[in-house]
């Protein structure tokens, strides 16, 4: 038996419409060898991806010759323009006619000071436009002066005689100091480390101009320390309380009978230091918070008793002891004058009473000058 295999030609195109193709085609069937088909196979193939890659070809060549014409274009497109803009600017440079500014050498106010500046415009140099200059006046304190009065006599704030003074604690004025009167509403502030006119201004809403303006500044750099009047500017309600000695309230009515300070120990017998204030009262007593802030501690304290300690922006505070019931939880935030707890005789106490103690930054201070005793 041969290794034959039957293949249909279909290569000859024979027009018989009135004989049956398949028909036909089972008849006339022809015998070839298996090579001959694969060879046969093969060229059709080839031929037909030979097809394939002309095309393939053709539609590359022309897409590469589109892309280098698009090309050109942008190159020559780019090279005019720079041309074009000399050329257009020229003739406008040509034709414009000059004109005097009318806006105000603010710049030039910068540069030559601050003393009693007059701009001017270029059209109009009648038009004078005057710049504040900063000026101050002494005031020596008197007997029976305070700070208020003579914030009245100059018609100024406190805020400004603070400031101007640098006073630590304004509650206290000496006889015969003598204080800095600025001609101008505004505080001086001093610079701390990563300060910058930009944050400064922002602090107290004014602009940087402004700043450098009055400070007469001939640059944008400042030191650390340096001190710098801020027109328009005010304390906030802390700082103030600070300065004029308000921060905290009497924080139970009553009378003092102990200041801070060496005293004789009553139950030693011996010299010994008060750490704060008493203020006896009946037990009972509401006792409120002297100033706003988060309480850390409530409980018995030892000699204290049982004790109520809160925390205060600023590094501050407040230490109440000798309580008879405590009102509040760790924790807890309160308001000033919200009540903590009820004023009474328990720890190491003489009789009852409310021992007050106030702190800053684990220092010691003398309640009497931070507190607004009632």
């Amino acid at each position: 038996m041969t290794n034959n295999i039957i293949f249909i030609d279909r290569t000859s195109k024979i027009e018989l419409p009135l004989i049956d193709k398949k028909k036909y085609l089972i008849e006339n069937q022809k015998v070839i060898s298996k090579k001959r088909c694969k060879k046969i196979v093969s060229t059709k193939r080839a031929a037909c991806q030979g097809n394939i890659n002309n095309h393939l070809f053709e539609f590359i060549k022309m897409r590469k010759s589109s892309l280098l014409f698009i090309c050109s274009c942008l190159m020559i497109f780019f090279s005019l323009v720079p041309l074009f803009l000399n050329i257009n600017s020229f003739f406008w440079e040509k034709k414009r006619v000059l004109q005097k500014e009318n806006d105000i050498l603010y710049n030039l106010f910068v540069i030559e000071g601050i003393e009693e500046r007059r701009a001017g415009s270029r059209t109009d140099l009648n038009e004078l436009h005057v710049v504040p200059s900063l000026k101050m006046r002494t005031y020596k304190v008197k007997k029976g002066d305070s700070l208020f009065g003579i914030s009245r006599k100059f018609n100024i704030s406190v805020d400004e005689i603070i400031t101007a003074n640098n006073l630590k604690n304004a509650h206290y004025l000496t006889i015969g100091k003598v204080l800095k009167i600025p001609n101008m509403s505004g505080i001086f502030c001093t610079v701390k480390k990563g300060d910058n006119l930009s944050n400064i201004a922002r602090k107290y809403g004014v602009s940087v101009n402004e700043v450098v303006d009055i400070n007469d500044l001939s640059s944008s750099v400042i030191q650390v320390g340096q001190r710098l009047f801020i027109r328009g500017g005010a304390l906030t309600a802390w700082d103030r309380a600070a300065l004029i000695g308000t921060i905290f309230k009497t924080p139970v009515k009553g009378r003092i009978t102990s200041r801070m300070g060496f005293r004789i120990d009553p139950f030693t017998k011996r010299m010994s230091y008060h750490a704060g204030i008493d203020i006896a009262n009946r037990v009972g007593t509401p006792v409120c918070a002297a100033q706003y802030g988060r309480v850390i501690f409530t409980g018995y304290n030892g000699n204290y008793g049982k004790t109520v300690v809160i925390i205060h922006p600023h590094g501050y505070k407040t230490i109440y002891s000798h309580l008879h019931k405590i009102t509040v939880k760790r924790g807890q935030a309160v308001q000033q004058g919200e009540k903590i707890g009820l004023l009474g005789n328990s720890g190491r106490s003489t009789g009852p009473h409310l021992h007050f103690e106030v702190h800053q930054n684990n220092k010691l201070l003398d309640p009497m000058k931070v507190v607004k005793m009632r």
